[in-house]
């Protein structure tokens, strides 16, 4: 079915669908091994550093101007969300890291861990798979964790295929749902015009007992995601679309 090219939103107000494509494809093993915290490499310091000051003009760019031209609103969130951010990455480009259980990449921005020593949730954005941060070290998260909310975060594949399932809970589907969101042209903004987008994908297989289990989100740059309740569901949905994915 047609979906967003890339993970970019596209230039359409809606995304047209024809029906759910569905895939039996199992999620990837779950490896056992666990990851210690280390100092970051001198090239991945400067790497978050560089992260961090290309933010701050990217923010100084869009916020200046918003603001220059009145739109205070708009100008303010640019410059708290373009450059807090920044700020949070430049004061922790030497914080602790790790690398994925999963597939070795580095995990940067590691949150505090628990002082009961609870696994706190950590994302590989190269692979997409979730570990846990314990006790100075990370391990593969509950495999099958299922949140009160839509909390564990996977990309929008080019055209999407859904796990033959329940996104909720894998049981035979029952019917098929629709999710979407909106996001604003910020472009635009500068010149004094507001458009907003709206985006939409069907076809979200469920059963009669779950709803809203999934949820489309944008990050900064209109990229937009999916976000889910159940783990083990989205690590179905990634192995059955990891080919359609875009770096």
């Amino acid at each position: 079915m047609p979906t967003p090219t890339d993970t970019i939103a596209p230039p359409q107000n809606k995304v047209a669908l024809r029906g759910p494509a569905m895939s039996d494809a199992v999620a990837a093993p779950v490896p056992n091994r666990s990851k210690p915290l280390r100092k970051p490499t001198h090239a991945e310091a400067n790497s978050k550093l560089k992260s961090g000051l290309g933010g701050l003009i990217v923010g100084a760019l869009i916020g200046g101007p918003l603001l220059y031209f009145g739109f205070y609103f708009w100008g303010s969130v640019a410059v708290l969300l373009l450059c807090g951010g920044s700020l949070l990455i430049l004061s922790g480009h030497k914080d602790e890291v790790s690398d994925c259980p999963f597939c070795g990449a580095a995990l940067h921005n590691l949150p505090q861990p628990d002082p009961n020593g609870v696994p706190k949730p950590v994302q590989c954005r190269k692979c997409w798979e979730y570990s846990g941060l314990q006790k100075g070290f990370v391990s593969p998260y509950n495999p099958n964790a299922v949140e009160e909310q839509p909390t564990f975060r996977s990309p929008l594949a080019q055209s999407v295929v859904w796990p033959n399932g329940c996104v909720q809970c894998g049981a035979a589907p029952t019917r098929f749902d629709e999710v979407g969101t909106f996001a604003v042209n910020k472009g635009l903004l500068v010149v004094g015009a507001v458009r907003v987008k709206t985006f939409k994908l069907g076809g979200v297989p469920y059963c009669d007992a779950h709803k809203k289990a999934v949820e489309m989100k944008t990050e900064i740059g209109n990229k937009l995601f999916l976000d889910w309740r159940s783990l083990p569901m989205m690590r179905r949905y990634i192995a059955a679309n990891r080919s359609r994915f875009v770096e």
